[in-house]
């Protein structure tokens, strides 16, 4: 039995593929929002932050990416269906793929607070928060359209559904239990 339990917990730790500063939020956790507004003052602050992908630029000192902003999940994951706090951009050294980051990707960074960048937005200027990347994630299909709790499992099985623990048109559809709606 003692040695079940270290092959257990490899197991197990092995299912989180998320790096740890897109998984937990830093401390203080400041806001797109409360950044947004003097981002000086804030320069220097670890931030994490998560969005949809507007655009990718790349040009001979690194890329920059744009962002619209939406509220994270606990587990460091966008959601799109959230309130936006408005657009931020992320520049980084390395060559970002704008066909890998093709606009609508869902991502979650995690950096530092740089400055204030302005940039024109459908003939508009406006000041955005720029953040220097240390970590950058991009969810996958497979990581945002399924919930990582019960309904994670594709297959997902109850096994009271037919017992007697549900009356008459209150059993589960399995559509429900599989996160798709058909």
């Amino acid at each position: 039995m003692r040695a079940l339990f270290p092959l257990l917990m490899l197991l197990l730790s092995a299912c989180s593929n998320l790096p740890m500063a897109i998984k937990e939020a830093p401390s203080p956790d400041w806001q797109l929002s409360q950044v947004a507004v003097e981002a000086e003052q804030h320069k220097g602050e670890v931030i994490r932050w998560g969005g949809q992908v507007v655009k990718v630029e790349n040009d001979d000192n690194g890329s920059t990416i744009h962002v619209v902003q939406f509220p994270l999940n606990s587990f460091g994951r966008p959601d799109s269906d959230g309130v936006s706090q408005g657009r931020f951009l992320i520049h980084s050294e390395s060559f970002i793929d704008p066909y890998i980051y093709k606009a609508g990707t869902l991502i979650t960074v995690a950096g530092t607070v740089e400055k204030k960048e302005t940039v024109t937005i459908d003939k508009k200027s406006m000041s955005l928060p720029v953040v220097i990347s240390s970590e950058l994630y991009r969810w996958t299909q497979a990581d945002y359209s399924r919930d990582p709790y019960w309904r994670s499992h594709p297959y997902y099985y109850d096994p009271f559904a037919y017992g007697p623990y549900y009356g008459p048109g209150l059993r589960p559809s399995w559509r429900y239990y599989n996160g798709l709606y058909w």
